[in-house]
């Protein structure tokens, strides 16, 4: 099937880049139709909080709640009680109130609002209520509303949005991370090919992939909750897998053009040996993503869908288009003397096992055919090839055990401070201080302290109508909630049009992100409240970004084990499946989680103990947000799993040519070396790059899947997985034999095409051997 549509697609290249092109501007064109939605709402089914946030839907209210516009004088400024003031605000909220999507204002100077304004005069702010939901707040939107207040900037009056008003203004476009991200590969690709051709090709196929697959995210924020986050992460990861991706067939294509094979023969069998591989990793990705379902919340379904999009295209690009470009350029990529790819000339090949899937290397290896390895082309075990990698092998073969316990000992220092890892809240008060976030929760936190910027709602349902505020069951909550440590202060009581349900606000005297916070939420649930109510049997609950934040946490952490151990067997068994090996597929899934460890030990000591917080653009240490750690993971070890594959396609070939433990090892790691360094290298670039972006989160991904990365294609695959390889020696490719029969075979590269016709010279024989049953059939290699 692969080289069928690697031909297709290369006879017909202006059709088929066309086709990609229109896809492009056809989603496009809707996402400047449509816009592009993003909604930062948590809903978890089953909570405590998703339940008084139902049980509020019987209060009439706008979409959106109120959103406040912070209004500020500083020191020397006048007095926003002084007849001015009061004129310049009042004249502010008759613009704003005529803005479209803008239902009513409430202003400090009213009756419902007299609680907005400070005790000294200085800050106060406007309820602004739309008819809108928070994920349909637009930057146009806010900046209508802020324009709309000029009266009382023109009296000095400092306007600045909050809420969701803030972080719609707060989009920040990641454009400029991708371009620098873009421009790193370009430099590092055309470093290693020589040819400003070669360079380019991966970067098409990568930027027309993000751009499909970034629309399509925009546009499925319409059908569902899409945090900012998501589109952000599938930039990241669809950048980064498109580069890596079009990189590794790319390396095929221009060695097989070096053998003197035909264009459109080349770009078939590239697309059925490494494209092959690609959609195996591709598919390894998304499985691992899939593992989120486990977690049982919208949030990890969307933020797993969404780097899940960008991936599955990225794969088809790769599979359709590069081809097609192929075809296009054709000879003008092919490797001269001096240019021969990012690595050296016999370490370019994209290797992947085998063309079959035996379980162990062939029994009787001949002394001749030991001897003839020359015949064996990028496969043979010569001294210069790999260069650099060649030599890092060898020390690691001669020395198994203290290498192994170099790295293991390197991997914990990184990975210790992981053991203080929580989960937390993030608030405007984590933003940079540029950001309007910031400024608006800064003032209000000043003006009205802390808790204004993270109140909790408590709803109790009644089971008769109660017959006002002072009803007794209502003043009694009332009561409590006054009286619990923790609370600054509890809003009059609310009752809904049937006077069935009640609703307090309550403004705690700590910070939305402060662990106190959280402590109060535990308080209210687990005393206050039942106390209160106990007389009636009725249930009440509490909400709040607070509230929600915790039982998100909760929910995370219950859900993590199973989360963590559904991708190691699902790892275990995609390895298990392409390399017939219950050791290689075991050691490789245990292996990867190295990596994570060490990037979440780096995550906690950088954000949360704020170890080099200033030169991160933070202003000190910052929460981790659950789902931040857990996304990692799930991203993770679905990216190893591609660096994985490509080393120990290498491994199992060279041994199931030589039958040599320690040869194939050294020999595996030299051909593929250099190409995944140079990989992970264009990965890592595209990761930092968006250390950039203002948002802390952000930069955890950022941070994170960098380290893991850089981490994962140096000490794990370079010096990790060959020490336990040559440690583990034969017992690498033990498989039972009623494993071995029940399992199917398949093949990651190759095995599904003959050779093509061409020029190529014919690979030399080599001394006959009986058959056997078990071993694979001959591979076909040509002299280089």
């Amino acid at each position: 099937m692969f080289v069928s549509v690697g031909r297709w697609c290369a006879r017909r290249p202006k059709r088929t880049i066309a086709a990609w092109l229109l896809l492009l501007l056809a989603l496009g064109a809707a996402v400047a139709l449509c816009g592009r939605v993003t909604s930062e709402a948590v809903s978890i089914p089953g909570s405590d909080s998703q339940a008084a946030a139902d049980a509020a839907r019987a209060f009439p209210g706008s979409a959106s709640g109120k959103q406040p516009l912070v209004l500020h004088t500083g020191a020397g400024g006048a007095d926003l009680t002084s007849a001015g003031a009061r004129d310049a605000v009042a004249a502010a909220a008759r613009n704003i109130a005529g803005v479209d999507h803008v239902v009513a204002v409430t202003t400090p100077y009213e009756g419902a609002g007299r609680a907005a304004m400070s005790a000294d005069g200085h800050t106060a702010f406007l309820s602004v209520e739309l008819d809108v939901t928070d994920r349909d707040i637009t930057p146009e939107v806010t900046r209508r509303i802020v324009d709309a207040a000029r009266p009382a900037e023109a009296a000095g009056i400092e306007v600045t949005p909050g809420g969701s008003l803030a972080a719609a203004a707060d989009k920040g476009s990641t454009r400029h991370s991708e371009i620098i991200g873009l421009l790193a590969a370009l430099a590092i690709l055309w470093f290693g090919f020589r040819s400003a051709v070669a360079a380019t090709v991966p970067l098409i196929a990568a930027v027309v992939g993000l751009g499909v697959s970034l629309s399509a995210v925009g546009l499925l924020g319409h059908l569902m909750d899409m945090p900012s986050a998501g589109s952000t992460i599938a930039a990241m990861i669809g950048l980064g897998v498109g580069v890596d991706y079009s990189l590794f067939c790319l390396t095929r294509f221009r060695e097989l053009l070096g053998d003197g094979v035909s264009v459109e023969d080349a770009a078939a069998l590239t697309t059925a040996a490494s494209g092959k591989a690609v959609a195996f990793a591709g598919c390894a990705v998304v499985a691992a993503l899939a593992s989120l379902a486990l977690g049982g919340l919208p949030l990890l379904h969307a933020l797993a869908l969404a780097p899940g999009i960008a991936v599955l295209v990225a794969v088809a690009a790769t599979l359709t288009l590069l081809p097609a470009l192929f075809a296009l350029l054709g000879r003008s990529l092919a490797p001269t003397p001096t240019a021969s790819g990012p690595v050296a000339p016999d370490a370019a090949t994209a290797p992947g096992p085998a063309a079959s899937d035996a379980v162990a290397p062939h029994p009787a290896v001949s002394d001749a055919a030991a001897a003839d390895v020359s015949a064996l082309g990028p496969v043979a075990t010569d001294a210069a090839a790999g260069g650099g990698w060649r030599r890092v092998a060898e020390r690691v073969a001669r020395q198994p055990w203290r290498h192994l316990i170099g790295a293991l000992l390197l991997v914990a220092v990184l990975a210790a401070p992981a053991a203080g890892l929580t989960f937390g809240q993030l608030d405007g008060g984590d933003k940079v201080s540029s950001t309007a976030s910031r400024t608006a929760y800064d003032r209000l936190a000043g003006a009205f302290g802390p808790g204004v910027n993270g109140p909790v709602q408590v709803t109790d349902a009644l089971p008769d109508p109660a017959s006002g505020p002072t009803d007794p069951r209502v003043a009694k909550v009332t009561d409590a909630l006054k009286d619990t440590p923790g609370v600054a202060a509890v809003g009059p009581p609310q009752l809904s049009p049937d006077g069935r349900t009640a609703r307090w606000q309550v403004t705690p005297t700590t910070a939305p992100g402060d662990p106190e916070t959280a402590r109060l939420v535990h308080r209210l649930r687990e005393s206050t409240l039942p106390a209160a109510t106990a007389d009636t049997g009725r249930g009440a609950h509490v909400s709040g970004a607070p509230a929600a934040q915790l039982d998100l946490n909760d929910r995370l952490s219950r859900r993590l084990p199973a989360i963590i151990a559904f991708v190691l067997v699902i790892a275990a068994l995609l390895l298990l499946l392409a390399f017939r090996s219950v050791v290689v597929a075991a050691t490789a899934a245990v292996l990867n989680l190295v990596s994570v460890a060490a990037a979440y030990g780096v995550l906690t000591a950088l954000f949360q103990q704020g170890w080099g917080a200033g030169a991160l653009g933070l202003d000190g240490p910052v929460p981790i947000p659950g789902y931040v750690p857990l996304l990692m993971f799930a991203v993770l070890f679905g990216l190893s799993m591609d660096y994985e594959v490509f080393l120990l396609s290498a491994v199992r070939e060279a041994y199931l040519k030589s039958g040599d433990h320690r040869g194939s090892v050294i020999t595996g790691l030299a051909r593929t070396g250099g190409i995944i360094t140079s990989a992970a290298l264009i990965m890592v670039c595209v990761f930092l790059s968006y250390l950039l972006s203002d948002d802390p989160v952000v930069k955890m991904f950022g941070i994170g899947l960098a380290t893991a990365v850089a981490l994962d294609a140096t000490l794990v695959r370079g010096v990790l997985v060959p020490a336990a390889m040559i440690l583990l020696g034969k017992a690498n490719w033990w498989l039972p034999g009623w494993l071995d029969r029940a399992l199917p075979r398949i093949d990651i590269e190759g095995g599904d095409h003959a050779p093509p016709p061409g020029p190529a010279t014919e690979p030399e024989p080599g001394p006959e051997a009986e058959p056997d049953p078990e071993a694979a059939p001959p591979v076909t290699v040509r002299k280089t």
